[in-house]
């Protein structure tokens, strides 16, 4: 990671490394989350058990990314990166060495659960620091872009795979996986050098430059609330953009639709597709109009979802995809763009990434029993929108301060 790189370099060997890593780091972690509940049911266990896990394994992503910026104090970036990957890989020797199934499955998940929270954070929050400044949104984007296809490929293939070989094997698999990852990580990637532990702005009393007067800030107690109630608005859309996301991966474009998987991977291919070219052009264009169109297109998608039958799905899929994944890159550019440090912003991103598909469980659930798909998609454009206006206006009332 020089400090001397040229301003127009954005595929440095640190950022290649970084996505090689990321990319099969990713893949072990949907290979994992996929087969859970296909690997209780091989152990002769209950739907609801192997769900039950799975839900345990999600709670331990959550609940160990805002410890990954500590994590990478202490042990620098490729140290952290080290334990988190070892955290996952104990995981899949676990449930393979544990002869209780259920207690190996828990085992399995909470490690991996645990792991993968730490990874995701760290690799995001290491993006800048591989690139020249000026290339942030687009390295943001190839990032975001190998990582949301390494999950579309990922889930898929676990379930295919835990359906032809053994769970030994499978397991196995998984382990190569992780294995692929660690070369780069210690190649190209720095060793006790540690993540920004604040912004030198935080300090009490520190003197602020704006509009050629000086000012003294707030205080650290002051500017982290105020980045706090900041980043909830600027990320709402995309929490809300999460749950829909999860929505329909998890019960499908709607109720007796033929081929559901096909218009899942529809939508999930469009959203990748939608944040590597969001990534490419966020350096030249407004990150927040960015996020306006994402919202539209997500929006236009779910109603357009509602009115057409399956002939025309396949195109609400994929303007509902572009819109999720502009979204996606949006949003993490103006994390980066508008917290103190890139932990900080990568710890908000990646738990309203996790939190919107644990809240899109419930909300399919009770959405698609009582209310049916497609009131339960049109709560959601109503919801995507609201919280884009809110947004909007914030921005708006911010600006005339």
């Amino acid at each position: 990671m020089s400090s001397d790189r040229s301003e127009t370099t954005t595929f440095t060997p640190a950022l290649l490394g970084l996505v090689w890593t990321a990319m099969f780091g990713f893949s072990a972690f949907f290979f994992s989350y996929s087969t859970m509940v296909s690997i209780a049911a091989v152990h002769g266990l209950s739907a609801v058990t192997g769900g039950s896990v799975l839900t345990t394994m999600m709670v331990g992503v959550i609940a160990a990314q805002p410890f990954a910026p500590w994590v990478g104090q202490a042990l620098g970036l490729k140290g952290a990166l080290f334990f988190a990957l070892g955290l996952q890989l104990s995981g899949q020797i676990l449930g393979l060495v544990v002869p209780a199934p259920l207690l190996g499955l828990v085992l399995a998940g909470l490690c991996g659960g645990v792991g993968f929270g730490l990874f995701v954070v760290l690799a995001n929050a290491a993006v800048p620091a591989t690139t020249s400044p000026g290339r942030i949104g687009k390295a943001l984007g190839v990032f975001g872009g190998i990582t949301s296809l390494a999950a579309a490929v990922g889930a898929p293939l676990g379930l295919w795979l835990v359906g032809t070989v053994p769970v030994w094997t499978f397991r196995t698999i998984v382990c190569v996986s992780l294995l692929l990852a660690v070369p780069t990580v210690v190649k190209y990637l720095p060793g006790r050098e540690s993540m920004p532990e604040h912004d030198p702005a935080d300090d009490s009393g520190a003197v602020v430059r704006t509009g050629g007067t000086e000012r003294r800030s707030r205080g650290r107690t002051g500017r982290t609330i105020g980045e706090v109630l900041s980043l909830i608005v600027m990320l709402s859309p995309f929490l809300v953009g999460m749950i829909v996301f999860g929505l329909i991966v998890g019960f499908g474009p709607g109720e007796d639709v033929a081929g559901a998987a096909l218009f899942i991977g529809t939508m999930q291919v469009s959203a990748v597709i939608g944040r590597f070219v969001a990534g490419a052009i966020a350096d030249r264009f407004s990150p927040f109009a960015l996020n306006l169109l994402g919202i539209v297109l997500a929006v236009s998608g779910l109603v357009v979802t509602v009115v057409v039958d399956d002939g025309l799905l396949f195109l609400a899929m994929t303007i509902i995809g572009l819109g999720l994944g502009t979204l996606q890159s949006a949003s993490l550019v103006m994390a980066f763009s508008n917290v103190s440090t890139p932990a900080k912003a990568s710890v908000a991103w990646n738990m309203n990434f996790d939190i919107g598909l644990a809240i899109a469980g419930v909300l399919g659930g009770l959405g698609f029993t009582y209310l049916g798909d497609s009131a339960t998609f049109l709560v959601c454009a109503i919801l995507l929108l609201s919280a884009g206006v809110f947004s909007w206006m914030l921005r708006i009332l911010r600006r005339s301060r």
